[in-house]
């Protein structure tokens, strides 16, 4: 049986190959749905953009809600510095011929776990804001979590500030929430995720003749603005499909529970995750956090399993009841 997952994100380039990533193998990931929250740009545009990522993926059909539009406690800070204007730059993507739904995300969130006979992953790509809300609302839903798979926070040094990681910067309230909520957690905080540099040699099984293909190729080899190049290394660091990889192919990680506290205090560290990789706390852990990545063998994967989106039918025979 498939697992069957939930996608929040704020795209963003990395989170549209992550949930290409997704939508490539329906026969081991069931997305139920994609709900997008205000980060990288305003929540208008990030769910503009998951429409178009589910629309190059020949995904229509995968619902999409737009969810929160400001973080909990704080103003919104957003990376259109890195990421362009519209949160895509390096794609050329049509406007969406579907509409978001109606239900706002927060909603969907609650009421779609609350009635689900089993039990759901959610990929946390973003700030957590719909997830910590939801769980605010409908605290019986953690029970129906069978995971959070989350790209955020960092052991060391943050990429929005000296202390923080972006996502939790931006809704260090929320990533608090979260992480105290008692569900299981895997982390992929910058140390990990700087591992994954999208580096020409790692591009070389993606096929310019699919469109598809041409499109990721074309965002990944676009020119690298202020700030892309933290992780050092030659091309853009791919954050966020390390969360959907994991679910794919765990043996290319390695980890381990660690205990972790969020800044919420206004200050020069807010938003940072102070991650006690060495449990000198002695607090028990609250989420496994990946240390390590075999990133040639996570691209190589990737890009032979992007591959079948060149081929609409072929998925659709795969998503057919």
């Amino acid at each position: 049986m498939s697992k069957r997952i939930i996608i929040d994100t704020d795209p963003g380039q990395d989170d549209a190959l992550a949930i290409l990533l997704a939508l490539s193998v329906p026969e081991q990931l069931e997305v139920a749905a994609v709900t997008t929250v205000a980060g990288n740009v305003g929540v208008a545009q990030t769910t503009v953009n998951a429409l178009r990522i589910c629309q190059l993926a020949s995904r229509p059909d995968i619902p999409v809600y737009a969810g929160a539009a400001q973080p909990i406690m704080r103003p919104l800070h957003t990376a259109e510095f890195i990421c362009g204007a519209d949160g895509l730059a390096g794609m050329a993507l049509p406007a969406p011929e579907q509409a978001a739904r109606e239900v706002h995300a927060v909603t969907f969130l609650a009421e779609h776990l609350r009635a689900s006979s089993r039990r759901v992953t959610i990929c946390a790509l973003g700030p957590l804001t719909n997830i910590a809300l939801a769980l605010r609302i409908a605290p019986e839903i953690a029970g129906k979590i069978e995971r959070l798979v989350i790209m955020g926070g960092a052991r060391d040094l943050g990429n929005m500030t000296a202390a923080a990681e972006f996502n939790f910067f931006v809704d260090p309230h929320a990533a608090a929430i979260v992480f105290g909520a008692g569900i299981p957690i895997t982390l992929f905080p910058l140390s990990a995720t700087y591992q994954a540099v999208a580096s020409p040699a790692r591009l070389t099984g993606f096929d310019t003749d699919g469109p598809v293909q041409a499109q990721i190729l074309s965002m990944l080899r676009r020119e690298r603005p202020g700030g892309a190049a933290l992780g050092g290394g030659e091309g853009h660091p791919m954050h966020d499909p390390c969360t959907v990889a994991w679910l794919l192919w765990p043996e290319l990680f390695e980890g381990r529970d660690c205990h972790i506290d969020i800044e919420t205090a206004e200050g020069p560290t807010v938003g940072r995750s102070t991650i006690d990789w060495w449990d000198r706390s002695g607090q028990p852990a609250n989420a496994h956090v990946i240390g390590t990545l075999d990133a040639d063998a996570m691209f190589a994967r990737i890009a032979n399993c992007v591959k079948s989106l060149d081929n609409p039918e072929a998925i659709k025979e795969k998503t057919a009841p």
